[in-house]
């Protein structure tokens, strides 16, 4: 009977044995993730969403949290797979085999191609892992065919040699399943650890796009209660025409009170100067500054 079709002990690898100390570090590994993930994710006020303006901010805002749990999720599904000890059968063994025969060259010039199929590594392994092996073979289907045919030689002769034969045959095909799944279990916590180094960085990423959205720029302080300023109108005489000042208040330097307005760009009450007379208007960059002065 073909060793793929029955359930031997070959076949039931225990789940605890091989990749045991990989699952355990991945585990510690998704712990201090999770960990680290929540206390970032704490800091961050959701229920403000709704309140952050303009709407091309909330956009950003919703579109860097759907990221973040994307990541997180992807992050969840690719533990869980290191986490869950893997069960690779012979039938997985045959067909690696299988496809990586279909990839060997068969034609003249396709032989003549110095450049070699690419190896699949798991086979690769294995071809290493058969030569400390006290039964001679090749490879996994190779293994099987011996042991088919052993155990064909045992029902048709039994014998005590047979039986021993057919033994080391199937401790070799155990110990060949437990290394695969070894190797198996290396290469998706390795996997694991690429996809956290890349979603920490975009978690990280994803926060800061956030709370840059969730923050606009914070407006000028406004006056609050009317202060003594001194105006120096420094601009041209467009910008004085803009503000509907009068072109003799141009290059002026003009008493007044800052009434209402941004700090920066304060609107004022100015006393009468020269040929300039009385005015209220905003000054802005343009037009010239208000410097604050002590009230006399």
């Amino acid at each position: 009977m073909a060793i793929y079709e029955q359930q031997t002990g070959a076949d039931q690898v225990q789940q605890e044995e091989h990749g045991a100390s990989v699952r355990g570090a991945a585990r510690w590994l998704v712990t201090s993730y999770a960990a680290l993930a929540a206390l970032l994710v704490a800091g961050i006020q959701l229920k403000g969403v709704t309140s952050i303006t303009p709407e091309w901010r909330l956009a950003v805002a919703l579109l860097a949290v759907l990221i973040a749990l994307l990541a997180t999720s992807t992050v969840i599904v690719s533990a869980s797979r290191v986490l869950i000890a893997p069960a690779l059968t012979w039938n997985d063994l045959v067909r690696r085999e299988t496809k990586e025969m279909t990839r060997r060259p068969t034609t003249p010039a396709a032989i003549l191609d110095e450049t070699p199929p690419k190896q699949d590594p798991l086979l690769t392994e294995l071809k290493w892992f058969t030569q400390i092996q006290p039964v001679q073979f090749t490879s996994p289907r190779d293994l099987r065919e011996k042991l088919s045919a052993a155990r064909e030689d045992l029902n048709s002769n039994p014998s005590d040699g047979l039986r021993e034969q057919v033994l080391q045959y199937e401790q070799a095909a155990q110990a060949c399943l437990q290394q695969a799944n070894a190797w198996w279990s290396r290469q998706l916590y390795e996997r694991l650890i690429t996809l956290l180094k890349w979603s920490s960085t975009l978690i990280a990423v994803c926060i800061l796009v956030f709370l840059w959205a969730s923050r606009p720029p914070e407006e000028p302080a406004k006056v609050s209660k009317p202060f003594p300023v001194t105006v120096y109108l420094q601009g041209s005489k467009a910008a004085a025409t803009a503000a509907k000042l009068d072109a003799a208040c141009v290059g002026q330097v003009l008493s007044g009170w800052a009434v209402d307005g941004k700090i920066n760009e304060p609107e004022v009450v100015t006393q009468p100067s020269g040929a300039c007379p009385a005015s209220r208007f905003t000054v802005t960059g343009e037009l010239g500054v208000a410097v604050p002065v002590a009230a006399k």
